[in-house]
């Protein structure tokens, strides 16, 4: 997983990638670190995908862009387009499992 700053460029992560994996957290959010550990953990396995955290407190204009207003969230992108938008409590295995069908048709 890598950690997201301005310099990636949200947009060119979209144009350059068919499935990308936005996580927004916070510091001060227990189940935010849980899910960046699994993400990276998954991620290992599906080197192919793109996953970024992006720390609200350093990026607050892109999450407010982006409708974020609770963490933690999942956002998937796929082939530029928002795909899936989970924010609280969701199950981040039913999501990684539609991530994985769509992988198995686009790679």
């Amino acid at each position: 997983m890598k950690n997201f700053n301005l310099t990636n460029g949200f947009n060119k992560i979209l144009e350059n990638n068919k499935i990308v994996i936005f996580q927004y957290g916070t510091i001060t959010c227990a189940p935010c670190h849980s899910l960046k550990y699994k993400l990276t953990e998954w991620q290992k396995e599906n080197s192919n995908i793109e996953v970024y955290y992006i720390p609200i407190e350093d990026n607050i204009e892109l999450a407010a862009q982006n409708g974020i207003l609770s963490t933690p969230t999942i956002e998937v992108y796929i082939e530029g387009k928002l795909f899936i938008q989970r924010s609280g409590y969701f199950s981040l295995d039913e999501i990684l499992n539609k991530v994985e069908k769509y992988k198995s048709i686009l790679y």
